[in-house]
């Protein structure tokens, strides 16, 4: 990536320095195996994390520059109102960072794996989730006391209205017994707090958990690397891309778990 790669990162830049949002748009990049459209991340954006966290604050105070910073991604979001679905991929943190992706979103995506860290991870989302609505919902009033009009995003007021689209769960590895797998007790236990900590994440968005969850995903760990190496879906993966033996069944079975999460997914954001 040369020096004149326009970034996200940069993007943030004239934001920083109170100059308002850019004109300039980070440059689009075209991924032709898998068929979408890409905005490439940057490390350096994890430096912008302070910025946000600082200016927080000043949102929370009502200022506008506090505001112009923390809906910085929905800014960029509403210069890309001709994609059918822009899709922002988030690290599990829940700092000032995710909070601005968070406020700039419609909905939000949850992967889940059967373990500790993602049990104590819902339960985390749910009092962020209670203390920033509750904190936007005083910023726009003193906003609007300040300013004397609502804070704008393409000519619409902002406002709180994420909503939970679903989650995916990573199966754990278990023996099979007959082509049944058998369940392992430490793992179900888990399961089940999982699902309370996520009944709980659904009355919050007033949504109900039987809706929400668009499948599972087994381990695939003997195809993602090459699925990485190859820049490819999984379920496109071939010869030429090092696929040999059993990993076609592993292809083949990918291609039918995804397409069905797919579909389940793109029938919750058609509702």
């Amino acid at each position: 990536m040369d020096n004149d790669f326009y970034s996200i990162d940069s993007f943030f830049d004239p934001v920083r320095k109170g100059q308002g949002y850019p004109q300039k748009m980070p440059e689009i990049v075209t991924s032709q195996r898998f068929k979408v459209d890409l905005i490439v991340g940057s490390p350096k954006l994890s430096i912008r994390e302070d910025l946000l966290a600082t200016d927080w604050a000043a949102t929370r105070n009502g200022e506008h520059r506090g505001f112009q910073t923390t809906y910085v991604f929905k800014e960029l979001i509403s210069r890309l109102s001709h994609y059918d679905i822009i899709m922002i991929d988030m690290g599990p943190s829940l700092g000032a960072l995710n909070r601005s992706v968070i406020l700039g979103v419609d909905m939000f995506l949850m992967p889940l794996s059967v373990d500790i860290f993602s049990m104590m991870a819902v339960e985390n989302i749910i009092k962020s989730f209670n203390t920033w609505k509750s904190a936007l919902a005083d910023a726009l009033v003193k906003y609007v006391e300040v300013e004397g009009e609502s804070f704008s995003i393409c000519n619409t007021p902002v406002q709180w209205n994420l909503d939970f689209a679903g989650y995916v769960m990573q199966q754990y590895k278990a023996k099979s017994k007959g082509g049944v797998r058998e369940p392992v007790a430490a793992f179900e236990r888990i399961i089940t707090k999982q699902k309370q900590e996520l009944v709980e994440l659904c009355n919050f968005f007033n949504s109900d958990i039987d809706e929400l969850n668009l499948g599972e995903i087994p381990t695939l760990s003997s195809v993602v690397p090459l699925s990485q190496q190859a820049h490819a879906p999984i379920f496109e993966l071939s010869s030429k891309d090092g696929i040999v033996g059993s990993q076609y069944t592993r292809v083949s079975e990918a291609a039918e778990f995804f397409h069905k999460i797919s579909a389940n997914l793109l029938e919750r954001l058609d509702k």
